[in-house]
């Protein structure tokens, strides 16, 4: 079959898909229209090329706003944790105090 024309060649192609035009490019089936059929095949290649970088950075910007939410978490947890910590700390030295007064008073 010879096909010419840039877009019978391209409509063809989306009929078949790009499995089917690259056999059909390896047994010579678009002629003169090959260069047509081989520009068709990289436009498709380059497109789905460029869809998988998108979703890539998606996904990476993804992962990335988890990990500052994840990391935002931990800073308050430990801020948290170190207010308890001071707390703790002013709650046994009341208790020590305590206990100094209370021994004070029996001495």
């Amino acid at each position: 079959m010879t096909i010419d024309s840039r877009e019978d060649v391209r409509r063809e192609c989306e009929k078949l898909g790009e499995l089917v035009v690259q056999a059909k490019l390896e047994s010579g089936h678009f002629g003169t229209g090959e260069a047509f059929a081989w520009e068709w095949l990289l436009e498709q290649h380059y497109r789905r090329f460029r869809e998988g970088e998108s979703e890539d950075r998606e996904r990476t910007e993804r992962v990335l706003k988890v990990a500052e939410d994840a990391a935002s978490a931990a800073r308050a947890a430990a801020a948290g944790a170190q207010s308890a910590a001071r707390w703790t700390m002013v709650a046994a030295l009341s208790a020590v105090a305590a206990v100094i007064v209370s021994l004070a008073k029996y001495w």
